[in-house]
């Protein structure tokens, strides 16, 4: 009979919470009115100033399909100054090498953790197959897993022993 009043005062309690939250944030919704200002000049669109950037690559590539079979290794060998401001890493997604770092700073455990098989493959996305990191998101999925299914057992066994103390 404990248990039932528990479980009910908790539901009673996380149901008040969430309308106190959900009207606190209708108020502030309502009271907002300010315009959102953007600034034009960021979404301006410079075809010069593109093509002076691109210009490097334009004359690596003249060369390239001029001399076939050169590789990237040959011209950073003999210090050509076509490949001098050109970095040779290969990023997933555009992301700096990373070198053995977590996906956005967040622990690999934690994506594991939190998002699951989901978490598990942005992981070993963003992280080039990184073997560390992707074993430390399965953990993480694994240890997520555990929590739930013995949360799930609790509140199961607490649910029959209610309805039997019931009867």
């Amino acid at each position: 009979m404990t248990m039932k009043k528990f479980i009910l005062k908790s539901v009673s309690l996380i149901l008040a919470i969430s309308l106190l939250s959900a009207q606190n944030f209708s108020i502030m919704a309502s009271t907002t009115t300010a315009a959102v200002e953007f600034e034009e000049s960021v979404f301006s669109y410079d075809d010069d100033l593109l093509l002076a950037e691109l210009s490097e690559l334009d004359e690596l590539d003249a060369y390239i399909e001029a001399n076939e079979g050169t590789t990237f290794d040959e011209l950073t060998n003999e210090n050509s100054p076509l490949v001098a401001n050109i970095e040779s890493t290969a990023s997933p997604m555009g992301m700096a090498d990373q070198s053995g770092e977590p996906p956005l700073g967040i622990p690999s455990f934690l994506w594991g953790c939190v998002f699951g098989v989901v978490g598990l493959v942005i992981v070993y996305i963003m992280t080039d197959s990184d073997m560390d990191q992707t074993k430390k998101a399965m953990w993480g999925c694994v240890a997520s897993t555990a929590v739930s299914v013995v949360l799930y057992m609790v509140v199961w066994g607490a649910w029959a022993s209610a309805v039997d103390a019931a009867y």
